[in-house]
């Protein structure tokens, strides 16, 4: 405790999930409030810095989290910011991720899933500024990395 009141707070559901934790830190109360679906995912996250004689709230910053057909996370929302998104396929192999409409990077993948090219930088994908080519070895250990500048360029023996 710090002057009575508890330094750290931990607070579950009924289902045992995490629903708030908090502490004092300079004497204000930083907290995270979790939120979840009925599937028990988390679908939201409230950060807060309250004043703790006041009750009044400093600062606050919320996220929130939306999932896919087959449930598997695919975008982030922060407050006042553009969403982030993963682009999966199958069973949640990663293709790529964007940054409001903005491709960051693309991931192409034989027909094992291993990465072979990865595109990123400008606007990925036909226009991305950088390229990162692997290949493997038959046995499956990466054997070269080629980033289509002369910054980087790898081969690998075994």
């Amino acid at each position: 405790t710090v002057n009575g009141d508890p330094a750290e707070q931990w607070q579950y559901d009924g289902h045992g999930w995490l629903t708030d934790i908090s502490h004092l830190s300079e004497g204000h109360r930083v907290a995270v409030h979790y939120g979840y679906d009925d599937k028990g995912r988390l679908t939201g996250e409230c950060q807060t810095v309250e004043n703790p004689e006041t009750g009044e709230l400093l600062w606050q910053h919320e996220t929130k989290h939306a999932y896919n057909e087959q449930g598997l996370a695919n975008r982030v929302t922060p407050d006042s910011l553009p969403p982030v998104e993963w682009l999966t396929y199958g069973s949640g192999y990663l293709a790529g991720m964007k940054l409001g409409g903005t491709p960051l990077v693309e991931y192409t993948r034989d027909r094992l899933h291993r990465e072979t090219v990865r595109s990123f930088g400008s606007m990925a994908g036909s226009n991305a500024a950088y390229e990162l080519t692997s290949t493997y070895t038959p046995a499956g250990q990466l054997q070269s990395q080629h980033l289509n500048s002369l910054v980087y360029d790898r081969d690998y023996g075994w």
